[in-house]
């Protein structure tokens, strides 16, 4: 699917967004993005980019555990980024001018520009995966660290036939009914069944510029959290 097709996609099913990921995940998806905030332990000072930021709630987690900490938010659907604004606002107010449409493949901030990126189930969407994650490497500082949540199919055998019917009957029946799109769930199932496994996306991140680069299993292997480290540049 295009660009504009992905971007259309999720403006049509932004009002009910939040509430389907909640619903479909059993609200398990505020567990994900609190074990990412433990991992990035951010300090005051740090300037935050989350990338593919949707309706902001890794924004939001940021801006209510640190006072004053200064986040960005890129997205490059205006409906999605609506909701963002609106709920980083009530965290925060005024940070909703920092949430602007962006294309997490050519990023509209210069080089070094943040100590910690984030992309919250983000890269399976983008065209071209591996240029999303060179330009995460490419406006964060060296030393800087990238957090990746993404879906991946289960280790376990047991677990992989039950999330398959999840997936492919589950997920787009009740994502349609809620969001009367069927077509756009049926999009996000197959988007999450054909993902790369996880030794691909660490694999990505090391060749894009990351070191010390780490995959962490959560809910049964079905979402991971990846980190990376931007390699400094050696002196001369």
């Amino acid at each position: 699917m295009t660009k504009t097709g992905v971007s259309n996609l999720f403006d049509s099913i932004a009002h009910r967004y939040d509430l389907l990921n909640h619903v479909l995940s059993l609200s398990i998806d505020r567990l994900w993005r609190r074990r990412l905030l433990r991992m990035a332990a951010p300090r005051p000072d740090d300037k935050i980019l989350d990338i593919c930021t949707g309706t902001g709630d890794i924004a939001a987690a940021f801006l209510r555990a640190v006072p004053g900490i200064g986040v960005c938010g890129v997205d490059f659907s205006q409906k999605m980024l609506e909701g963002g604004r609106r709920k980083v606002s009530r965290v925060r107010p005024g940070t909703e001018k920092a949430l602007f449409p962006g294309d997490a493949q050519a990023l509209p901030f210069i080089d070094d520009a943040f100590d910690i990126a984030t992309m919250g189930f983000g890269l399976r969407n983008l065209s071209d995966k591996k240029e999303g994650i060179i330009e995460a490497a490419r406006v964060l500082k060296p030393g800087g660290r990238l957090f990746i949540l993404e879906f991946a199919p289960p280790r376990s055998s047991l677990l992989l036939v039950p999330y398959r019917l999840y997936l492919g009957r589950i997920l787009p029946v009740i994502g349609g009914i809620v969001s009367a799109n069927r077509g756009a769930y049926d999009y996000l199932a197959d988007s999450i069944h054909g993902f790369l496994r996880p030794e691909e996306v660490t694999a990505l991140m090391e060749e894009s510029g990351f070191t010390d680069v780490t995959s962490h299993s959560m809910t049964g292997g079905m979402v991971y959290l990846y980190q990376g480290i931007k390699k400094k540049r050696l002196s001369s």
